[in-house]
């Protein structure tokens, strides 16, 4: 009995190597093409900011007109820390900025509107022209977006208020982790 049953286990793998390794048939043919989906990339300009005492240490940014914010983007800062002349690189840092000092804890924060960007000092302690900043390069990243809530699949736009909304709008693209 024992025989029996090894020779069928040999038999059924040899089989299946066998039939497995067939080489693969023809392509089938190249379905339609789809409906070609948005280029919207992110957007980025720079420029130079000064937070003194003398305005309050913030600077309002207008964003270029060429750019249009609605109200589902989103707006991303960052700050030329460095530049290293020997590679031609430049070091940008991601705000907001935390720094520790004797005083305290000061920090290089940022807002937006549809119209501006603001870059700001804080600090949990009074400010002084020490803490100031002049002349720093900022890049602002616009990051075109859309509330998913909002989006359905027939590019039709309704608010999402339920759990049982939010299920059936993800119909089988939702699985459980348990």
């Amino acid at each position: 009995m024992k025989k029996l049953i090894r020779y069928t286990f040999v038999f059924i793998s040899m089989f299946l190597l066998l039939t497995s390794c067939g080489e693969r048939g023809p392509v089938g043919p190249e379905g339609p093409p789809g409906v070609p989906g948005p280029e919207i990339l992110p957007t980025a300009f720079e420029f130079n900011a000064t937070l003194m005492p003398s305005n309050g240490y913030e600077f309002f940014q207008s964003i270029p007109e060429q750019i249009e914010v609605l109200d589902s983007d989103v707006m991303m800062a960052f700050i030329l820390e460095d530049y290293i002349p020997e590679d031609d690189l430049e070091v940008w840092r991601k705000l907001p900025i935390t720094e520790f000092n004797s005083r305290g804890t000061l920090l290089i924060d940022y807002d937006f509107t549809l119209i501006d960007i603001r870059i700001f000092l804080d600090a949990n302690y009074n400010l002084n022209i020490t803490d100031g900043l002049e002349d720093v390069l900022i890049r602002g990243v616009h990051i075109p977006a859309n509330f998913a809530g909002k989006m359905k699949s027939n590019q039709s736009f309704e608010k999402i208020e339920t759990y049982q909304e939010l299920l059936a709008f993800l119909g089988d693209n939702i699985k459980l982790i348990k």
